[in-house]
């Protein structure tokens, strides 16, 4: 998980610096290169990656513990939720709802218009975004909540700003 370790560390610092006005949240979705026999969702064949160390959860119970495995890597203000995952039912759904790319970033407004899309997450044009959109709607502190999304090895990514 070298990339999930590296955007929670660059994720860190922000987090301490807009903590009053943003939410960092994590939602664990579908694994993009488990461990092999299982395909990945991408190539629809096995691809692991040298940092594959999770088989493709089959379960929700299961899902929850590879989520659990890396939750110790998100320090500061980061939250961790998971990705609903049912046998029959909607599988993945906020996953499958903002786009199937493993490292995408949405950066959503309160009114709940996408303001920033990066197709790969970049913690930096992202934190520009972000204060862009607070000078914009002149967010305060509270606990209302704007999103940002990004897919990244096995999760997505919300960074919530409030606006009162």
């Amino acid at each position: 998980m070298p990339a999930l370790n590296s955007l929670a560390t660059k994720l860190y610092d922000r987090t301490h610096t807009y903590c009053e006005m943003v939410h960092f949240v994590h939602i664990y979705v579908i694994e993009p290169h488990p461990m092999s026999p299982d395909p990945s969702p991408y190539s629809g064949s096995v691809w692991p990656g040298s940092y594959s160390t999770k088989r493709q959860p089959k379960t929700y119970c299961e899902r929850v513990a590879n989520a659990l495995d890396v939750e110790p890597l998100l320090t500061g203000y980061q939250r961790l939720l998971i990705d609903d995952l049912r046998p029959n039912g909607p599988d993945n759904p906020l996953w499958c709802t903002y786009g199937t790319n493993p490292n995408c970033a949405y950066l959503i407004a309160m009114d709940g218009t996408i303001d920033k899309v990066q197709l790969w997450v970049d913690t930096t044009d992202m934190e520009t975004a972000i204060k862009d959109l607070l000078v914009r709607t002149k967010a305060i502190p509270t606990n209302s909540i704007l999103s940002i999304i990004t897919l990244l090895i096995g999760f997505t990514f919300f960074i919530r700003i409030s606006n009162q």
